[in-house]
């Protein structure tokens, strides 16, 4: 008996099952049922010389753990980055959760009959349920494109480098700053502009050199200090060469704290034509 490709569903000829047509019909009616709702559990290869893991047939008679199942549960330690390979020239849809454990990727493809992908490939990242498909050699996610209509986030985390995002973005709500608040910094103060936008440093009770920044600034990045005293003037001094330093456009660096407690705030702006930080703002509470 004669079975479709992608999904295995039997094919009888005219009248060659009579009395039995029961047999492919209700085969049919199984396997329709697990493309729908069946979820089957997929070892992944977990040895460093194991790099791949294939997903079996689909099956006339209804097997379960198959290509026909809706969704495949990714579950392993693995030890090396792996690749779960689809039957040669299965097309279709699936959901693929990664419930695999160490920090490894596991890819999805499709067999090109000799354990290795036939095309694209994607990487189903790891805690996440993730909608892929196949047109039997190339292996995409389906939700490259818009992903709904009216999306709602509470957090967007760039996994790698930088989170580019095209078009207006309009918020509602306050954008916190990332501020580093410290007392009495020993000098001198290493900071890193990656992960703050201002630094307040409170009860200053000695001369203090502001480092030059470790971080990797991008171009009109802002970063504010604000300096405090203990009560008695403590110096400041700036570091001024070599690249990601400060030098003063339009204002004077100051070279102490206020006295008193009072704050004292430093704006800078990052130029990236010449790997400055300029400071363009300074203002001390009289």
């Amino acid at each position: 008996m004669s079975t479709t490709t992608n999904t295995g569903l039997n094919q009888p000829a005219y009248n060659s099952t009579s009395p039995t047509w029961d047999q492919p019909l209700n085969y049919n009616a199984t396997i329709l049922d697990q493309m729908f709702g069946n979820t089957t559990g997929v070892s992944v290869n977990t040895g460093s010389s194991s790099t791949y893991t294939l997903i079996t047939a689909p099956s006339s008679t209804a097997a379960g753990s198959t290509s026909q199942a809706m969704r495949f549960n990714l579950t392993g330690a693995l030890a090396a980055n792996q690749t779960v390979l689809l039957p040669q020239g299965v097309a279709g849809m699936w959901i693929v959760s990664n419930n695999t454990t160490n920090a490894f990727t596991v890819s999805v493809g499709s067999n090109n009959g000799s354990n290795v992908s036939a095309g694209s490939t994607v990487s189903a990242p790891q805690g996440y349920s993730t909608i892929v498909y196949s047109d039997g050699t190339n292996v995409s996610f389906a939700d490259s494109g818009i992903v709904g209509q009216n999306p709602s986030l509470t957090s967007i985390t760039a996994t790698t480098g930088t989170l580019g995002i095209t078009g207006n973005v309009s918020p509602t709500g306050r954008i916190t700053p990332r501020i580093n608040t410290s007392t009495s910094v020993t000098s001198p103060l290493a900071w890193n502009s990656n992960s703050y936008d201002e630094y307040v440093i409170t009860a200053q009770a000695n001369a203090l050199t502001i480092s030059a920044d470790s971080g990797t600034p991008v171009n009109g990045q802002k970063i504010i200090f604000r300096f405090q005293d203990n009560g008695t003037a403590q110096a400041l001094t700036w570091t001024t060469t070599g690249s990601y330093a400060f030098r003063a456009v339009g204002v004077f660096l100051p070279t102490s704290t206020a006295g008193g407690g009072k704050p004292t705030y430093v704006g800078c702006i990052y130029n990236s034509y010449n790997f400055y930080w300029d400071a363009v703002a300074v203002s001390t509470q009289a």
